[in-house]
């Protein structure tokens, strides 16, 4: 069975660390990080020069993984905090049998708090983590039906 496991949440909610733990537990799961992709091509998660380049290599990285594995869970690490790339990854790769929105909720306090917490070189500049603040979109009824389940993780 090939199941994509889509992570939605803001910088420092824990996305990385949980997809880690999940991979630890569960054999045959590979993560496709939009930081880890970013570091390869720029030698820092914090140069987003390349941001085309790390968005085709996502895209790519998924289907490869999905072709060469019969049994895989791939686990998107990155913010998906928009609905219509919630639904893009989903309608864009038909190939898993399940999919699973996994959601981070935070207070925009819990945020801000957990940003400073971050090791230096992942920390997102204040002024760019207010526009992420302020453009995130919560899922809508339509795009939870898009996925198998959805869970919430509280931590």
């Amino acid at each position: 069975m090939k199941t994509l496991i889509m992570l939605s949440a803001m910088p420092g909610s824990g996305k990385s660390t949980w997809a880690k733990a999940y991979r630890e537990a569960h054999p045959h799961t590979l993560i496709v990080s939009s930081d880890e992709i970013r570091y390869e091509l720029t030698g820092t998660t914090q140069d987003f020069s390349k941001q085309k380049e790390v968005w085709e290599l996502f895209s790519l990285r998924i289907h490869e993984y999905a072709k060469k594995y019969d049994d895989v869970t791939v686990i998107l690490d990155a913010l998906t905090d928009l609905n219509v790339l919630r639904e893009k990854y989903v309608k864009e790769n038909p190939e898993f049998d399940e999919y699973v929105l996994v959601l981070f909720p935070r207070t925009v306090e819990q945020i801000r708090f957990y940003n400073k917490q971050r090791k230096e070189t992942s920390i997102v500049p204040d002024e760019q983590l207010e526009v992420l603040i302020n453009k995130w979109e919560e899922p809508t009824e339509e795009i939870k039906k898009l996925f198998n389940r959805v869970e919430e993780i509280h931590w």
